[in-house]
């Protein structure tokens, strides 16, 4: 038995396997942020009362792997109540936020999850956005949405 081979068979073996692994971990679903992060990545804080919520299911723009992959992709109208960061929003102002969750994974692959919290109509929450075109945000990930006044 050659030595020399085996042993790059299993170097090679071996870089495999740690690829895989760097490419499984970048794939996993979006720690939350800390406070301080949320405050430092964030463009705009704003907190607001939730005047509409509609939703609809599209193909993935997230997940690109090969499979059947859909998002469920929600428009949130806010009413802004408080600014507590960022510049052209206005208190009384209406804007629009579009968070999103997985739909449909065929098959099952691990990646960011969405947004945890999707709030309802009437729903007071914070919400740690970015700029996504000039009347519409997005919460950052995966906990920019903090509802207001829920009980444990």
């Amino acid at each position: 038995m050659n030595t020399t081979s085996n042993l790059g068979r299993l170097v090679s073996a071996l870089v495999a396997a740690l690829v895989s692994i760097a490419t499984f971990s970048a794939l996993a679903a979006v720690a939350p942020l800390s406070p301080a992060e949320l405050k430092k990545q964030a463009i705009h804080i704003v907190t607001g009362s939730v005047v509409e919520v509609t939703s609809k299911t599209q193909k993935s723009e997230i997940e690109k792997a090969k499979g059947i992959h859909h998002d469920r992709i929600y428009t949130i109208r806010i009413k802004v109540e408080a600014v507590t960061k960022g510049a052209g929003v206005k208190v009384g102002s209406e804007i629009e936020v579009l968070a999103w969750r997985p739909s449909t994974r065929i098959p099952p692959l691990p990646g960011p999850q969405g947004h945890e919290s999707i709030p309802q109509k009437g729903d007071k929450a914070v919400f740690y956005l970015r700029a996504k075109g000039k009347k519409q945000f997005e919460p950052l990930l995966p906990n920019g949405i903090e509802l207001v006044g829920l009980k444990p």
